[in-house]
């Protein structure tokens, strides 16, 4: 796994274009001048498979990243290695040894939406140019256009048709295999897209990643919709739940923890809020979503005890 290093070259983008990063003088001297900065592959050995689809990275774009790296540091024992260039502070968060995710601090006051702090997920694609297109002719809109990065590969960020944010990447070392005993406590157990319409929204993504879609029908049409991609569930779309203010269409990832319970208390003393109670999902799943201090939408999981069993061996 690896960074997010589009939405940095895009910070420094706009701080060149506005005029407030003092001294650093026009974008094209400034690569020219500066080493580009370096951050761990998203495969390390190489793969060289894609899988379309699948969730391979995520990004917190936050606007207190000190604050943020000891949020997570508290919830789920993180390590962080850190990057500095260009006046731009990222952060590579680790579990046991393993890149879990980046940390990338946002400038605040662009718009309101820019002022909230967000996890940005990446999902594998085999081309990002022909997926970017399809992306438009499907009704998103551009956040980043496509761009070839150091040990990354392409990558571009998008918004769907109800406004979820979320970034599409081809890795040049190939993406992260499906190996169940890769699934450690702190890392991302699962993906839910939160939508006013579901199914209107499943097809999109089918549209872009070939997802299958299997859906539970209800009384008011579909309740939560599976995306599967061969034999893996990739994520699944579920309806905004009523009375959570808080939350946006939008994707939110669950960490992996082994007491939801004492998660969830744990995060509300560190200054988190619960945005939807704990529940239970199949198969004995226990999910509750929550956000961190800064506004940070993100979920934990539960995960089964003869599965922190097998991770223990």
């Amino acid at each position: 796994m690896i960074k997010h290093l589009s939405h940095y070259l895009w910070y420094v983008r706009r701080a060149v274009m506005l005029g407030v990063a003092a001294g650093l003088g026009c974008l094209p001297c400034l690569q020219a001048s500066a080493e580009p900065l370096e951050v761990p592959a998203l495969s390390n050995p190489a793969t060289g498979v894609h899988l379309v689809g699948k969730l391979i990275w995520l990004d917190l774009e936050t606007t207190d990243l000190p604050g943020a790296k000891r949020f997570y540091r508290a919830l789920f024992g993180w390590d962080y290695r850190d990057y500095h260039s260009f006046g731009v502070d990222y952060s590579v968060a680790l579990a046991n040894g393993k890149p879990v995710a980046g940390l990338v601090r946002r400038p605040i006051g662009v718009n309101e939406t820019e002022r909230r702090s967000a996890w940005l997920p990446f999902f594998s694609v085999a081309d990002v140019g022909s997926t970017f297109a399809l992306s438009l002719d499907t009704h998103a809109h551009v956040r980043s256009e496509p761009e070839n990065l150091p040990l990354r590969g392409w990558q571009a960020r998008l918004t769907d048709p109800e406004g979820a944010v979320f970034a599409i990447v081809s890795s040049s070392s190939g993406d992260p295999t499906d190996d169940p005993k890769l699934q450690a406590l702190g890392t991302w157990g699962a993906l839910t897209l939160l939508a006013r319409d579901p199914g209107g929204e499943a097809v999109f993504y089918q549209k872009l990643f070939g997802y299958a879609i299997v859906g539970e029908p209800t009384e008011q049409g579909f309740g939560s919709i599976q995306l599967s991609a061969g034999t893996h569930e990739r994520a699944s779309v579920r309806p905004l739940p009523g009375g959570a203010d808080a939350l946006n269409p939008q994707w939110i990832s669950f960490a992996r923890v082994a007491n939801t319970a004492a998660i969830v208390r744990q995060a509300m003393k560190l200054g988190a809020h619960v945005l939807v109670a704990t529940t239970r999902a199949a198969p004995g799943a226990i999910l509750t979503i929550l956000d961190d201090p800064t506004g940070a939408a993100f979920g934990v999981i539960e995960v089964p005890a003869a599965v922190v069993s097998l991770e223990a061996r």
